[in-house]
């Protein structure tokens, strides 16, 4: 009896020990979960909820799915407005009649080159060249060398025109005098050159050697006789005409040589003289661009003294240039529709849609371009009316081709004709040429509300409501992992708990006298 009283004694109070450490256990355990897995115990929590979570982010990953087949169409629609938008520039190109009536111009002959700046008159003129014009030139007696010193003071240049027949020199009309002082700093034959580049008055100095010396070589940045030009000088040594000091490089063009003109003149300032069909012109430019409207003239050759230049100037319209902004525009369509196929197509083979087949906005692009293409323009009686008039035809592809002969035929025999095809802009319908229908169809596509900017503006605003959904799905998500793994994280902890007190009441057990 007192064996046995003593035995359930000590068992008693091991059970009521064991199952105290138990609720201490959990009500511990139960306090001290921050959200982190347990990763001891009989449940491996980090799978688990790993698993859950692939469960639980189904619907997050149909809807990316989702989104990045709206991504791809929303990229091809992107290379669908860039071709588009590259026809548009090629169908700008003609929506002007001048684009019709571009001009070249041939030159037969010698002594002038043109060429075309703008819209000139198709015809022929006759250019005869009796000058060209000169920039007026002079030079220093030589000198030792760059470094000679040559004299201190102040020189005043002033761009004009001299005459020789009341020895006069006349300003230019806007121009006034320069004054360059002359120190101790730029006193030798290369500052001085330096001085007077650097005052920008209309004269350009450079310093020459040659078998006799180095001198000072003065020339008008400019031609023509109104840039003829006159130095005087106010010299330090109180002498301004004599060839000594600072003065020794004044040129006054109507004082006497070595008393004020002092420098040599090499070459005089003329004016061009030449006549365009017998008209006698002049030009202090040997670049001419007043004559002849349009055109640029180009005297390049002097004839020889006494002699002229003759040379004929034909003026006509640029075939070559129109038929290669027709065939631009040929190549930038067949782009389009190159492009077009490759998206929409279909493999019955191997059962495979492209990233726009089937798509509506597609199949009213091509529609309405197509329609207009083959539709015929209400023009003049006797003018092209279809684009196979003037060459241009349907393939089978739907792709347009060129016949450049054809093209070149039907402008020379009717380049208003053709310039209507493309750019009539009265009336309305099929009264307006292909160039602006097509411009006003492709502009609209392109708008924010059209057929390809308005798709692009639909599928933009679906990406990013589902990117709105998918930040609120992964909040949700991120949220619901915490969930769980905070709850099997606290199982885990009680297992552990009741296998420490299965363990524990079995060594109780264990340790009982037998009965």
């Amino acid at each position: 009896m007192t064996i046995a009283g003593t035995t359930s004694n000590s068992l008693a109070s091991l059970l009521s020990t064991t199952l105290n450490n138990a609720n201490a256990s959990n009500n511990s355990g139960s306090s001290s979960l921050t959200g982190s897995p347990i990763s001891t115990g009989p449940i491996d929590v980090n799978t688990l909820v790993s698993q859950l979570m692939t469960v639980e982010a189904q619907p997050m990953n149909r809807l990316k799915s989702q989104e990045s087949g709206v991504q791809a169409k929303l990229s091809a629609y992107g290379q669908v407005q860039s071709a588009l938008s590259s026809f548009d520039t090629a169908v700008a190109a003609l929506k002007l009649g001048s684009a019709f009536s571009a001009a070249q111009a041939t030159v037969t002959g010698s002594g002038v080159s043109a060429t075309v700046s703008g819209t000139p008159a198709a015809g022929s003129y006759s250019v005869t060249v009796s000058a060209l014009a000169q920039a007026q030139a002079a030079a220093s007696a030589p000198l030792a060398g760059a470094s000679t010193v040559v004299g201190t003071g102040t020189l005043t240049l002033q761009l004009g025109t001299y005459s020789s027949g009341g020895n006069t020199f006349n300003p230019k009309s806007g121009s006034n005098p320069v004054n360059i002082t002359i120190d101790s700093t730029n006193n030798t034959l290369g500052g001085i050159a330096a001085a007077i580049n650097s005052a920008s008055a209309g004269v350009t100095a450079s310093v020459v050697t040659d078998n006799s010396g180095t001198r000072l070589v003065l020339f008008s940045s400019s031609t023509g006789t109104a840039n003829g030009f006159k130095l005087t000088v106010a010299d330090g040594d109180g002498s301004n005409t004599d060839m000594t000091g600072l003065s020794q490089i004044a040129f006054d063009p109507t004082a006497a040589a070595g008393a004020g003109k002092n420098l040599t003149q090499t070459q005089t300032a003329t004016d061009a003289q030449y006549s365009i069909n017998g008209l006698s012109l002049t030009s202090s430019t040997n670049s001419i661009t007043t004559a002849i409207s349009g055109l640029t003239l180009n005297l390049i050759q002097a004839p020889a003294s006494g002699s002229t230049l003759q040379a004929q100037i034909t003026v006509g319209t640029d075939s070559a240039a129109v038929t290669s902004n027709v065939n631009r525009f040929v190549t930038a369509y067949n782009s389009l529709v190159s492009l077009e196929n490759s998206l929409t197509s279909y493999s019955s083979g191997s059962n495979t849609a492209s990233v726009l087949t089937g798509e509506s906005s597609m199949f009213g692009l091509s529609s309405q371009l197509r329609s207009i293409l083959g539709s015929q323009v209400s023009g003049a009686a006797g003018a092209p009316s279809w684009l196979a008039d003037v060459g241009i035809n349907f393939q089978r592809d739907g792709t347009l081709s060129l016949n450049t002969s054809k093209f070149a035929s039907a402008l020379a025999a009717n380049p208003t004709g053709v310039a209507q095809l493309f750019s009539n802009a009265t009336g309305t319908g099929n009264q307006q040429g292909f160039a602006i229908r097509l411009a006003s169809s492709v502009e609209s596509m392109l708008s924010q509300t059209g057929l390809i900017g308005g798709t692009q503006a639909s599928l933009q605003s679906t990406i990013s409501s589902m990117n709105h959904r998918m930040t609120q799905m992964q909040t949700q998500l991120t949220q619901t992992q915490k969930r769980l793994i905070t709850l099997y994280s606290k199982l885990n902890a009680d297992l552990v708990v009741a296998q420490q007190n299965q363990v524990a009441l079995a060594n109780a057990l264990a340790g009982l006298p037998p009965p």
